[in-house]
């Protein structure tokens, strides 16, 4: 039986070493098996094989900046990411070291004799080489692959990540943008309604009040104006960071967003995008390596707590009395004997000259020794117990880690869903029911206006109710698409929907007939203000 164990033991430790010896420092194909993973999820494959830009591009003034040009720059600079990509080559080392074998043993020890002669020698003829290789290598290596594994599927799962937060912060870029210019339509039509109240004023149709209120009205939307160019800023800001660019320019521009593009479908059904977050969510599956590490660590554990085993052979010489005809060396040798002899006992020496050739004539007796000598630990107090119980308790914390991850993600799935589905509906309702209904009250309003029914600041604030319910539309298409970033996070990129797309205008789904009949609308009104404006004054 102990035969079949170091047999199997063997050949365990042959398989290990031989893996060892195969496996490579360079952690190019761990890198590129992450890249992989971020192409299949992201769509974007990064380069990780050149250094980070050293100094931002030089952007035009007003030159779009597109959504896959910045998500392939994150990936590319985003400093806490490509310190992330270190950890690949540190598992990738610490795999190297536990399929390597221990360091042998070598003593060499001297004892000179107190009475003169030959020394004493003991030394292992070959060195102690540790056994407990045999049985701790493979376990080793099996915990070292786990721990490579979950740290190719981290990294990967941290691209993924960047990937959504370019995303989000790119939209929030489209809203701040499509805001400012909805707010300065706004302005400029109660800028008009101030000047025909103010005229109207002049003439005694109006007071000081009226003229007064549409004042302050216009100051307020100043005054969003001005925060909204602030977190435009901020949000320009934060997604050159996300992108490794924090010193960059900001003169770049994004792709327009038109709130009155097609109603997106519906979302998908929830069990299925939990099914497939199950299947392509990269952290879950690094949470798995996880513990499958703690688990085979909890073998490491108890195999560590064997004894510790060395083999080796030893080689000893023993003393010999002083020769009959010692040559000069052995001389000196021998009177720096009877000198350490003599003054460790205290006594004083006597000169005598024929010391050295008054010598016993007795013949040399040396004596060699050769043997295997066997280093085994007695595991009386501490056989292991301990690491072997904290290694259980890790993975069972493992195990429910990975339950509350799974938790967390069906939770963040849910919740994505219920936004995403609200926005649409408020899109579809403000598209299909609202904005019609203003863009019927704006036509009665402007044949009223035409009649002489009524006066034109009427008109004017119809006008700016369109603006306000395409703002409105603006808010809600603005968490439909964060809403979209963040579900596909949720399903690790897995989850393809029919979203508004946030690309330039010539690659963007052109708008409908309703969207361009609204443009027609507003641009006729602003012609119609003018000439009406002008007549008054």
């Amino acid at each position: 039986m102990l035969k079949m164990f170091y047999q199997r033991r063997s050949a365990g430790l042959g398989l290990a070493v031989i893996v060892a010896g195969c496996t490579s420092l360079d952690p190019a194909p761990k890198v590129d098996e992450a890249r992989d993973l971020v192409g299949q999820r992201t769509g974007v494959r990064p380069d990780w094989d050149t250094e980070w830009d050293k100094s931002p591009p030089a952007w035009k003034p007003g030159e779009v900046l597109a959504l896959d040009d910045a998500t392939d720059a994150a990936l590319r600079n985003n400093r806490e990411l490509r310190a992330d990509l270190a950890t690949i080559g540190r598992a990738q080392a610490e795999l190297v070291q536990a399929g390597l074998l221990s360091n042998p043993v070598i003593n060499f020890m001297m004892m000179f004799p107190s009475g003169g002669g030959r020394a004493m020698l003991r030394a292992n003829a070959l060195p102690m080489q540790p056994l407990q290789d045999l049985w701790l290598i493979p376990a080793r290596s099996e915990v070292a692959t786990a721990e490579l594994q979950s740290a190719v599927l981290r990294v990967a799962d941290r691209a993924v990540a960047v990937t959504a937060d370019v995303k989000r912060t790119y939209v929030e870029i489209q809203f701040s943008r499509r805001a400012i210019e909805l707010l300065d339509a706004n302005m400029e039509l109660i800028r008009q309604s101030t000047s025909i109240i103010e005229i109207s004023q002049a003439a005694g149709r109006a007071t000081q009040v009226e003229v007064s209120v549409s004042r302050i009205r216009h100051e307020r939307l100043r005054s969003e104006r001005l925060a909204m160019e602030t977190q435009l800023r901020e949000k320009k800001y934060e997604l050159l960071r996300i992108m490794g660019l924090p010193e960059a320019s900001t003169e770049w521009d994004v792709a327009p967003l038109d709130e009155t593009r097609p109603v997106p479908p519906p979302p998908g059904e929830e069990m299925p995008i939990v099914i497939a977050a199950g299947e392509h969510r990269l952290d879950l599956k690094a949470a798995e390596w996880e513990a499958e590490s703690a688990l085979r660590r909890i073998t490491l554990a108890q195999r560590e707590g064997w004894p510790d085993l060395a083999l080796g052979f030893t080689f000893e010489r023993a003393p010999a009395p002083r020769s009959s005809g010692p040559s000069l060396r052995s001389r000196v040798f021998d009177a720096a004997a009877d000198g350490i002899e003599q003054g460790l006992s205290g006594e004083t020496a006597m000169p005598s000259l024929p010391r050295f050739s008054d010598r016993a004539t007795s013949p040399r007796e040396v004596k060699y020794t050769l043997g295997p000598m066997i280093e085994l630990e007695l595991p009386i107090f501490d056989w292991g117990q301990a690491q072997s119980a904290a290694a259980i308790h890790d993975y069972q914390q493992r195990l429910a880690q990975y339950d509350a991850r799974l938790h967390d993600v069906i939770r963040d799935i849910r919740a994505s869903l219920a936004k995403l589905a609200e926005s649409r509906d408020q899109l579809a309702l403000y598209k299909e029911v609202i904005l019609p209904e203003v863009d019927r009250n704006l036509e009665l309003a402007r044949q009223s206006y035409v009649a002489g029914q009524t006066n034109l600041t009427l008109y004017l604030q119809t006008q700016e109710d369109l603006i306000d319910t395409r703002q409105k539309m603006l808010d809600f298409l603005r968490a439909y698409l964060i809403s979209v970033a963040e579900l596909e996070r949720a399903a690790g990129g897995a989850v393809a929907l029919n979203a508004p797309t946030t690309q330039p205008a010539a690659t963007a789904r052109p708008p409908d007939a309703t969207a361009g009949e609204h443009e027609e609308s507003m641009r006729g009104i602003s012609a119609s203000e003018g000439r009406e404006i002008n007549h008054v004054e």
